[in-house]
């Protein structure tokens, strides 16, 4: 019948095709890896190894977030402080020797007026003979001018 005739043909096609995948392969020798292998570790052993590990990983976290923490904090701080520009302004140098008696220099200062004056002896002995009572802010001039000859007046505007 033809359903015979089926399963007869399945099974040489079986046979051919899929034979050397089915057979065993007995013949062939295989390696011994005990020579490779360690022996198991005692718990003891295990214990010590996987705690100083924990200890070095938690020692290099701490590390490097020390480390972290300190850049942030750097980072921080140095929002705060003042920029280059500022610094730059905060910062005057005059030539008080190149200012003739009895003129005056105006500088800028922090975005204001700076008035240097090199007074002359008749000047200063003009501004002692003033009556403090009668000034708005009473107060000597040997107090405003520590050195006599010269006077500095920031103007705030």
């Amino acid at each position: 019948s033809v359903m015979a005739a089926l399963r007869v043909g399945r099974a040489l096609f079986q046979r051919t095709h899929y034979a050397p995948a089915l057979t065993r392969s007995a013949h062939i020798a295989v390696p011994s890896w005990s020579d490779y292998k360690t022996t198991p570790a005692t718990k003891e052993d295990q214990d010590d190894s996987s705690r100083a590990f924990a200890y070095t990983v938690a020692a290099g976290g701490s590390i490097v977030g020390a480390y972290a923490a300190k850049n942030i904090v750097q980072d921080f701080l140095s929002t705060m402080s003042a920029s280059a520009d500022v610094l730059a302004l905060a910062q005057v140098e005059i030539d008080l020797t190149a200012i003739p008696e009895g003129k005056n220099v105006t500088m800028k200062w922090r975005g204001k007026p700076l008035f240097i004056r090199h007074r002359t002896a008749a000047e200063i002995e003009r501004e002692r003979a003033v009556d403090v009572a009668s000034l708005r802010h009473p107060e000597a001039d040997e107090d405003r001018a520590s050195t006599p000859e010269w006077l500095v007046v920031l103007g705030i505007c």
